[in-house]
């Protein structure tokens, strides 16, 4: 603890930790602004039609004018970790059209930026916070192997394992309490309230476990190695191999395993089916449109010429078109999901990063759910205007109070992974340290 490289450690790893703060927080208030718009800009666009519209128009100009927003309420604690929601649409303007091409209308980024994922509290704790400990613990042994004090420091001790569990403990006790502070300083920072608080404090917990198998890491490095020289590579070896290429090798596996279709794709084939609907013979395609509505049981035939009837028809005709790979795209993200909590087992950061995630509400589950609000959304519009719609109403501006809007209420919350996986993990790691085989070389 007197040496000047520990505390440079430490610094570096506060500083780091205060930037992802300070990231998170403009994120996260950045996100409530933009949804703290949405009222009034909803108000402004529907003074504008009723200025439009003073006297009265068809009930399909209104719905295809109306753009009803729907919107993901961020947890407090999605500025510590955001999840999806850096690349996921947080706004997205519903009108009665078809829905697929709806649902994946996200403003472009640079694709390059977005593939780093965001730099966040989470990062800190599961990708910085561990190379600070094996930065000061890899060579708790070796350093005194080198000078060869080895010897007399271990029959002054009592045996090695006394003093490696120092060191560790002390490197341990070190960056957990810097992550202790970064936790704190994130209370005060956000403000949060008493259960997102309570909610935040599991992530110690969790922080503490993902440590914990660090440590157990460094322990079995440094009882393996003679020099610090080698005990540095090593660590910092074990250190990219766990962070970065295992990560990438079961996301590769997971990518061959469970192919995901693009949302352009389902945007793509959406459109090509609306736009081959107009050469098409009309009464068909609308007999088969009528099968699932019986809101428009007299609308039996289609006149050739432009009707709002026909209009939404091809809109709801191309989603159903493909609905079933919409349904495959949902799946197979719950698969590749369910698979990534299990192979996380292999992997500590990506299953701390999956807990944390989990907690704050930012993880794929959390965004599906809400993607299912947005349809079920999507549905009451269809069942406010077709029955308009095909009785040919006309609408004045006061019927605009009467539309429908998409509820706020927050999505339910899921139970994160569990840290049985770290716990384990910690115990393989002690059971193969051996600083006794050290000493005897």
């Amino acid at each position: 603890m007197r040496g000047r490289s520990t505390w440079i450690v430490l610094a570096a790893l506060f500083a780091a930790g205060m930037f992802s703060l300070g990231l998170g927080a403009s994120f996260w208030r950045t996100q409530r602004e933009e949804i703290a718009r949405l009222p009034a800009q909803y108000e402004a666009q529907m003074e504008r039609l009723a200025h439009r519209y003073a006297k009265g128009d068809e009930a399909g100009y209104w719905a295809y004018y109306t753009a009803s927003p729907t919107w993901q309420q961020p947890h407090p604690l999605a500025a510590l970790a955001w999840g999806v929601r850096d690349v996921a649409p947080l706004v997205t303007w519903v009108r009665l059209l078809g829905l697929e091409p709806q649902l994946y209308d996200a403003p472009l980024g640079n694709p390059r930026l977005q593939a780093l994922g965001g730099f966040d509290l989470a990062f800190v704790l599961g990708i910085l916070a561990p190379c600070a400990l094996l930065l000061l613990s890899h060579d708790a042994l070796s350093r005194d192997a080198s000078r060869g004090t080895l010897p007399l420091l271990a029959a002054q001790a009592g045996g090695l394992a006394p003093v490696l569990a120092a060191r560790i403990a002390a490197a341990l006790l070190l960056v957990l309490t810097t992550c202790a502070l970064l936790w704190l300083a994130s209370l005060v920072w956000s403000g949060l309230e008493i259960r997102p608080a309570l909610d935040s404090a599991t992530w110690l917990s969790s922080a503490a476990l993902h440590l914990l198998f660090w440590a157990a890491l460094a322990a079995a490095i440094a009882s393996a190695t003679r020099t610090p020289a080698a005990s540095l590579a090593t660590a910092l070896g074990c250190w990219v191999f766990i962070v970065v290429l295992l990560p990438a090798l079961v996301n590769l596996a997971l990518s061959a395993s469970f192919p995901v279709p693009e949302g352009l794709e389902l945007t793509v084939r959406q459109r090509q089916a609306m736009h081959e609907t107009w050469d098409q013979p009309r009464q068909p395609n609308f007999a088969r449109f009528l099968s699932e509505r019986p809101e428009w049981p007299h609308a039996k035939e289609v006149p050739e010429q432009f009707t709002w009837t026909w209009y939404y028809a091809m809109h709801e005709l191309a989603d159903r078109s493909v609905s079933e790979l919409a349904k495959s795209y949902a799946q197979r993200l719950r698969e590749r999901r369910v698979w990534t909590e299990r192979l996380s087992w292999l992997c500590p950061p990506m299953l701390l990063q999956l807990r944390l995630c989990a907690i704050a509400r930012t993880d794929l589950e959390s965004h599906l759910i809400h993607l299912e609000r947005v349809r079920a959304h999507h549905h009451q519009l269809k069942l406010h205007f077709f029955p308009l719609i095909a009785a040919d109403k006309t609408l004045l501006p006061a019927d605009a109070a009467r539309f429908p809007r998409f509820s706020d209420s927050a999505p339910p919350s899921l139970p994160p992974p569990a840290s049985t996986p770290l716990i384990l993990l910690s115990i393989a790691a002690l059971l193969i340290v051996r600083p006794s085989r050290l000493l005897a070389a």
